[in-house]
């Protein structure tokens, strides 16, 4: 094959580098002053969710959705500090947030960051994944990104990918975890969707119960009125950034609504622009669980539409991708330096892959490719799905009754920890 992931591992140790000196040598640079070396510099947007964790328990969440007094409160805690820093994120996220509020900054980001990584790495853990396929994972762009931004979108992702892998073998399971992603709304819209299209009762009912536990504590804990208080602000803030954010800010949004905005189109453009690639999202995920179609295509297909369907993406959200993209290329072989198959699917996955780390530079220039990469490798996914199934459905009955191997194989998929 011309092109597969098992060529391209120099971008490996390049991670590596950036991970063991590049970083820590930012880290250190920015960050001395007469004051000494901050902690809070780690992880960059961290600080808000450490912030949120102690307000919380303290009983001034309500506090947090004050936009001046949160931003002010930021500036002064981070050393140089800048940028936008509003708390946009619904109540129930402060559920989560609560063990971290006794911790130190470094104890709290590790617990935070590894929790989120353990889990996404759970998720989609292969007996049978060569040793390059734990570092494609390891060092992927999306948990770089998030490490760098101290953002959570590793955790959604163990949420999301656990609840769609376990959505036949274990349906209660799979709704609780699948009610979790409810703490990122941006990535929850197509849950519904997925739920109701399977038909899987149990799931939908498990995954109602939490979205409502969650609500529910957040409410009891944190005060009756803060759903009311986030309903009533971030909306509103969020249209406000949306539509007058400028730079690099925009940058960060690796969604159709954001390409257009980064290209100097306004708003109301952006969104009319986002409309189809939302509803192609919808209707795609739809039809994917409309009937039984081979696992791990299919969660790998679902988790590009999660990522189409929003206008309010940013680049660590793709961090749900890499528990299905390192699952899909463990099962399809394109770890293997000769696998069979046109270069085309893996340059547009690779291209998927790395686009956390090529999408600010890429945009700066005029070239927001990250709608354009997701939908084109939304259809070779597709694609292949649909040939695979054809080339099973053409193979003799009396072939198939003496080799369940795909069968069995499939069966496997759906539960966690093999291939």
């Amino acid at each position: 094959m011309f092109i597969s992931f098992a060529r391209l591992q120099i971008y490996f140790f390049i991670a590596l580098l950036l991970i063991a000196v590049v970083y820590p040598i930012y880290l250190f640079g920015s960050v001395m002053g007469l004051d000494g070396f901050d902690l809070r510099r780690v992880g960059g947007d961290f600080y808000q969710f450490l912030l949120a964790s102690r307000m919380a328990v303290a009983g001034q969440a309500a506090q947090l959705y004050d936009f001046g007094w949160f931003y002010d409160e930021v500036q002064r805690n981070v050393v140089g500090g800048s940028g936008f820093y509003a708390w946009v994120h619904p109540p129930s996220l402060l559920v989560f947030l609560v063990p971290l509020s006794g911790l130190t900054y470094l104890q709290a980001y590790s617990l935070w960051m590894g929790m989120g990584g353990l889990l996404s790495f759970a998720v989609a853990f292969s007996r049978k994944a060569p040793i390059r396929a734990f570092t494609f994972f390891i060092f992927a762009p999306a948990t770089l990104v998030n490490l760098f931004y101290g953002q959570f979108g590793m955790l959604a992702g163990g949420f999301l990918y656990g609840g769609l892998r376990l959505m036949n073998r274990h349906p209660a399971l799979a709704g609780v975890l699948l009610g979790c992603v409810s703490i990122k709304p941006e990535l929850f819209m197509l849950i519904p969707i997925i739920l109701i299209a399977h038909r899987s009762i149990i799931a939908l009912c498990a995954c109602v119960a939490t979205v409502a536990f969650l609500v529910d504590a957040s409410a009891v804990f944190f005060g009756s009125g803060l759903w009311w208080i986030y309903l009533e602000t971030v909306p509103s803030l969020l249209a406000t950034v949306m539509d007058q954010g400028e730079g690099s800010f925009l940058y960060l949004i690796p969604s159709a609504f954001g390409a257009m905005r980064s290209l100097g189109f306004s708003a109301t453009a952006g969104y009319l622009v986002q409309l189809p690639f939302t509803v192609m999202a919808f209707v795609v995920t739809f039809w994917l669980f409309m009937r039984e179609r081979e696992p791990v295509a299919r969660n790998l297909a679902v988790t590009l539409c999660v990522l189409l369907a929003t206008p309010f993406l940013f680049l660590w959200d793709y961090a749900v991708l890499s528990p299905a993209l390192y699952l899909y290329a463990t099962r399809t072989g394109l770890f293997d330096d000769d696998a069979d198959s046109p270069y085309v699917a893996p340059l547009l996955l690779f291209a998927v892959y790395l686009l956390p780390i090529v999408n600010i530079a890429l945009a700066a220039h005029g070239f927001p490719v990250g709608p354009i990469f997701t939908a084109l490798a939304l259809v070779v996914v597709i694609v292949r799905m649909m040939s695979t199934a054809e080339t099973q459905m053409s193979v003799p009955e009396d072939e198939q009754e003496g080799d369940n191997s795909f069968a069995e194989e499939r069966e496997s998929d759906e539960g966690l920890g093999t291939t």
